[in-house]
Parts: C-alpha cells; structure tokens; sequence
C-alpha cells in the first residue's frame, strides 16, 4: 500500500476487518482491472463484511475464521468461490499484519475441498441438433452462437467481438476484447448498480488468435458488416451476456433441448475437442487458458464407457 493509502489504517488503534477490508480497496483500485477489481468488491460486499466484518483484527483467530470457512461453505458456494473469498481475505489480513495490525494468533488459511461440481453439457444428439439449427445463420445472432460452439470463446468474448476481429482472408479470429456487467464501484455515480464494462481479456492468454473452421468462413461472409460494428448486432452497439443467455434459453424451448448455460457451448466444444483424441497443449491455447493443467483439470472427464474400453485395451494380452 502507498503512504497516502495506508494513512486511513492507524497502527495505534482497534481495527475491525471491514476498515481493513475498505483500506485495502483503496490500494487495489488501480492496481487491477476495473473488472476484476468490481469482482473483489462484490466478494467483499457479500461475503467478507457480512459475517467478520465487525471483528476486531486482535481478536481475530483461528475458531472464527474456522466457523466463517464452514458458514460460507453451508450456503453452496462453488470450490473456486470459497478459494476467492480466502484468497482476499488473506491478502486483507496480510495487508494489515504489515502495518502491524495482526490477529490474535497465526491464521491457517486452508482450501476446502471440490465438491466436483459439473456443468450440465448438450448430448452429441442435442448438440448435432442445435448445430443442425444454428447452420442456418438466419440472424447474426445465431451466427454468434455458431461461432461459439465452433470456437470454444467465451461468452464475453462473443459480445466484444467486432468485425475488424474477423480475418477471412486468412482465416482467423482475433480475441482483443470483452463485454461484462460488473458492479459500479464509481463513488460519483452511485445512481446505477452495476456498469457495462467493455475491456482487454483478462490474462495475456486471454488475447490469442483462433483458426476458423473452414465451414464459417461462408457463413461469416455472408453476414459480414463495417469494421466498427460488433458481430452479434451488425450494429455499432453491443450485447450484453445476460442478453445472450437469455435469448439463448429462449431458442433452447424453441427447439425442445434442455436447458443448458450459455457457457455449455464452450464447455462442448472443449469437450468434443478432447473426445476426438486432439492434443491439450493447442486445445489450452484455443480456449485461452493460462496452462494446460487448468484445462485438463476443467475439461477432462472420464466416463464409465471410456474406462471400459480402456480395461478391455489393458487385458487384451
């Protein structure tokens, strides 16, 4: 933290951790991105005030942080929501401890377990049938959704792309933004809640460059608009991922499908990807993972009919 930061904690006097939790914000604003920081104060705002906020950082220990581990863990928060939540109280903790404001005892921040959550994916049968539909490209959205299942892109990625991102000539796409709603953090508007945030990708892998499969590339240019305008609307103006799901949700009752996440477009992509035996090193770079351990992790699933195989192949001898 800067000395002009750091000058709202006082050494000298009782601090509860949300006083930490707002100096610590201070030194954050600038320090990431508007995304990510509006992410951290939603965590903040929601889980870390709430249930410790008004413990005193001296009589913080490891019986409360224990019974607020199992608090959060009771309302079914996903592993890598529980692993945010410490991550930043953590960093809160620490921030404080080096202006030598510390807890009652050393802390044991410890990562509870995956539950194993799965996200609900389409059937090669569902999926064939929706790609079956989507072929068509009646509307520039549902070449966007096209484009998704094809690609494997983000969601956000899909609402950013523009169409100066299209290379046709050579085949590739460009991933160079992303469209999120986050959280206004904006002290001078307090009017809106949340803000359309229009930004870079995340990580540096986020910004890549993707081959087209061969059967988009009519498609895309066919409905191919000026430079400055974004794909999903031909317009000028962009979606929002809300939108997108919601009209996505829509067009699954249309067709009779279950009803899946928008994310479950990338996830099958991936999926189909690893089912047909491609290699994960160009899979993590397609999908803009910052290491292939984090795609294997997320992606790869065996199933009962896979293991059978496999103990049929290792006892055929």
């Amino acid at each position: 933290m800067t000395q002009e930061e750091m000058k709202h904690i006082d050494p000298s006097g009782n601090h509860t951790i949300s006083h930490l939790c707002e100096a610590w914000k201070l030194s954050m604003r600038y320090q990431v991105k508007p995304s990510t920081f509006a992410c951290y104060a939603t965590i903040i705002q929601k889980h870390i005030r709430p249930s410790i906020g008004t413990v005193e950082m001296e009589e913080m220990n490891n019986e409360i942080l224990s019974e607020f581990i199992l608090d959060r863990q009771s309302r079914g928060l996903s592993a890598n929501t529980m692993r945010l939540i410490l991550f930043l109280l953590k960093s809160i903790i620490r921030a404080g401890e080096r202006r030598g404001i510390c807890p009652a005892e050393p802390l044991d921040f410890f990562l509870p377990k995956d539950r194993g959550y799965e996200m609900k994916l389409l059937s090669q049968d569902n999926r064939r049938k929706l790609l079956s539909w989507l072929a068509g490209c009646r509307t520039n959205f549902e070449l966007g959704l096209l484009l998704s299942l094809s690609t494997g892109i983000r969601v956000g990625e899909l609402c950013g792309m523009k169409w100066e991102d299209v290379d046709l000539e050579e085949g590739v796409l460009h991933i160079r933004r992303t469209v999120s709603r986050i959280r206004n953090t904006d002290q001078k508007n307090t009017a809106a809640k949340t803000v359309l945030y229009i930004g870079s990708p995340k990580t540096g892998t986020s910004q890549r460059e993707i081959p087209l499969p061969d059967f988009m590339i009519p498609r895309l240019k066919e409905k191919k608009r000026e430079a400055g305008c974004y794909l999903l609307t031909g317009r000028t103006g962009c979606m929002e991922p809300r939108g997108v799901q919601r009209r996505f949700k829509n067009l699954l009752r249309k067709l009779r499908l279950p009803d899946v996440n928008i994310h479950a477009l990338r996830h099958s992509f991936a999926s189909q990807w690893i089912e047909n035996g491609f290699d994960s090193k160009s899979l993590s770079e397609i999908l803009g993972h910052s290491s292939v351990k984090i795609t294997m992790d997320i992606y790869v699933h065996s199933n009962m009919s896979q293991k059978k195989v496999y103990m049929d192949q290792m006892t055929a001898v």
